[in-house]
């Protein structure tokens, strides 16, 4: 009875610390579409009706003028929704150092009703030059009858081969292995290979019971993950950096000047993009042209600022900066030039994009109001760069020329004509990088 409640609770665990890993992405991005992403897996979850989940509560770390508190912002179980958090959970969470599940006895009381649960306790941490940053939890709540119940059958099954093991041996073994060691053995395999990153796991069980459920349950939210897993989530560095910094204390508006190279990366001709397609082929094609910048920009030592409908915004930092920039900016144009040759072949629909790059002084912090905070930069720089990616063509890297001869970069390059742009007073030298570059 032990070992398969232990097993039980190997499963339990696994379970929530897959949503605790894909919760971390609305926990440290803090967007609305991540919030969204978030309450939908969450309402599918739900829905699927598992045996004794009564509810499941997530809470992100939140600060005030005060200090830090705990806010729920997920989860579904009227019974479980925000129950109080005592004093002794708070602080295991204020001073964990990993994000290993726990279990305790907890009480629920609902009026009159009283019900006694395991309720699993997993942190949700981000580990940045070695320290873990706590950004929330996540609770879990079952419903001990429910386990019991699992048990409880799996003992019945044994108890009754048992009472003809001597006149049925063979169909002892059978029982035995095929519909209660290997079915679970085969779950806690499964979970495991989760752990390691394996998203390849398909669990057939045909017991026709508790567990056969808990198996398709199990597919069930490897296929969530799967799905999820196609849609890369980046996290911009500063973005955790000012999280970092401001542990311990109060997140407040304001900002720093800082030197700062940034490139704009506009796919062209989306508008006829959107006129031709339905709205999840445009969503997977910018998708492919999205991952395909972010993991070029990435390897560059580049930040990820944010998407902005079908451009992306990137800042690089250090005395590197502006020629990180270039070489992702020819790093990009060379793959996309490769890719739709690919695409082309196979009769899929292929996008271009003008890159802008320049650097400046710019403000870097807080923005927004107290209550909605957007860590970003703003000033010139940003704004030139914007412009310079608008006057780029299909295919085109266009860079300010005091940018390009601090970079350091040799390459051959065309003096463009003295640009005018909207809010620069002056005109802008700029070139545009050979085609025999990229």
């Amino acid at each position: 009875k032990d070992n398969i409640e232990k097993k039980a609770f190997e499963v339990s665990s696994t379970t929530i610390e897959r949503i605790s890993d894909f919760s971390s992405f609305a926990l440290l991005e803090r967007t609305y579409e991540n919030r969204l992403s978030l309450n939908d897996a969450i309402e599918r979850l739900k829905e699927s009706h598992i045996d004794g989940l009564l509810g499941i509560a997530i809470y992100q770390r939140q600060k005030n003028e005060k200090g830090s508190y705990f806010q729920y912002i997920s989860g579904f179980g009227e019974k479980v929704k925000q129950l109080p958090l005592e004093k002794s959970l708070l602080e295991y969470l204020q001073n964990c150092k990993s994000e290993h599940v726990t279990y305790d006895s907890y009480t629920i009381k609902n009026g009159t009703e009283t019900i006694e649960t395991y309720r699993f306790i997993r942190p949700i941490l981000y580990r940045y030059k070695g320290e873990n940053i706590l950004l929330g939890f996540t609770l879990l709540y079952y419903d001990k009858k429910a386990i019991s119940k699992i048990i409880d059958q799996v003992l019945d099954y044994i108890y009754t081969i048992a009472t003809i093991i001597l006149l049925l041996s063979t169909l002892y073994v059978y029982f035995i292995g095929t519909r209660v060691t290997k079915p679970i053995l085969e779950i806690t395999k499964a979970s495991s290979e989760i752990t390691k990153g394996n998203l390849d796991i398909h669990l057939d069980v045909h017991t026709n019971d508790e567990i056969q459920n808990l198996a398709n349950h199990f597919n069930t939210m490897v296929a969530w993950l799967k799905e999820k897993d196609k849609l890369q989530k980046f996290v911009s560095n500063s973005t955790v950096n000012m999280i970092k910094n401001s542990s311990n204390e109060p997140t407040v508006l304001g900002g720093e000047y800082k030197n700062m190279t940034f490139l704009f990366c506009d796919i062209r001709d989306f508008t006829s993009l959107n006129e031709k397609k339905t709205p999840q082929e445009v969503i997977n094609i910018v998708n492919f042209y999205f991952s395909l910048q972010a993991r070029i920009i990435k390897k560059n030592n580049g930040d990820i600022d944010k998407f902005i409908g079908d451009e992306v915004m990137a800042s690089f930092s250090g005395e590197d900066a502006s020629l990180n920039a270039i070489k992702s900016a020819i790093e990009i144009q060379q793959a996309i030039k490769k890719e739709n040759v690919l695409r082309k072949n196979q009769n899929e629909t292929i996008c271009n994009v003008g890159i802008g790059i320049s650097k400046g002084q710019v403000i870097v912090g807080n923005v927004g109001y107290n209550e909605h905070m957007d860590y970003t930069a703003i000033g010139l720089a940003v704004n030139m760069t914007s412009r310079l990616c608008s006057y780029a063509k299909a295919g085109e890297i266009i860079i300010d020329k005091k940018t390009f001869a601090n970079s350091g970069y040799k390459c051959n390059y065309t003096l463009t004509e003295p640009l005018t742009l909207k809010g620069i007073t002056n005109h802008v030298i700029a070139y545009s990088i050979a085609s025999e570059e990229l």
